[in-house]
């Protein structure tokens, strides 16, 4: 298996500045490419599809942190998610080096371990076409009508909540991509849609969505709650 990793980073991380965030002191970037180099030790075949107006702020971070060997391709126009992931899709198919499987990331998901990272690389490499992290829903979910009015307790058993790093060959993933038609990607519905079978591995509850910046100080808290205490207390 030949394993590279695409982070998307759309026209609407222009908006938020999620990508570039200080979470103390290391931005959503640079967290996520450094998760991925847990399993793809050549930093080439990580590449940020980027769009074109935070190419510049990319490069720098990723430099700043020493990692400029990542790859940086701009993403033309107003692209959305789908569109940063083809043309890293695209990017991979014209590299030097070959590409069979993606570990595709996303910055919201900022604390997703290298554990986390590797698990989903290993199930890869035992043959999955598809694979994605899930934790089971834990919390109480409620069926509510227009009225905003609880109408029922949803049973939670067969629920689960997906993360992020998402595993996939390149073919399925080109595949997802082109049959999908509207700017809202849903990976998740392309993957069943279109490859059938789903390979899940067991999440990680420091794996889940962050809105970025409203949550920074949330998870800054997190990251300093588990940082080692330079006293040796």
């Amino acid at each position: 298996m030949n394993l590279s990793g695409v982070v998307p980073l759309p026209i609407s991380a222009a908006d938020s500045g999620a990508a570039f965030v200080p979470l103390h002191t290391e931005p959503p970037l640079v967290r996520v490419v450094a998760a991925l180099l847990a399993a793809i030790n050549e930093p080439e075949r990580i590449v940020v599809g980027a769009a074109e107006s935070l190419v510049g702020d990319v490069r720098d971070i990723l430099a700043s942190d020493g990692l400029a060997a990542v790859s940086v391709f701009p993403v033309g126009g107003a692209p959305t998610r789908a569109d940063c992931l083809r043309a890293g899709v695209e990017y991979l198919r014209q590299a030097a080096f070959s590409t069979s499987h993606v570990l595709v990331h996303d910055v919201s998901h900022p604390l997703a371990s290298v554990e986390l990272v590797t698990r989903v690389a290993a199930t890869m490499r035992e043959g999955g076409t598809v694979v994605m992290p899930m934790l089971a829903v834990t919390d109480s979910v409620k069926a509510v009508d227009e009225l905003g009015a609880v109408t029922a307790t949803v049973d939670r058993s067969p629920l689960r909540a997906v993360q992020f790093p998402r595993g996939y060959s390149l073919d399925a993933l080109s595949e997802m991509l082109a049959q999908q038609s509207s700017a809202d990607f849903d990976e998740v519905a392309a993957a069943i849609g279109v490859v059938g079978t789903t390979t899940v591995v067991d999440g990680d509850r420091d794996a889940f969505r962050a809105e970025l910046p409203r949550d920074a100080e949330f998870v800054e808290a997190i990251i300093a709650s588990r940082a080692p205490d330079p006293h040796g207390a």
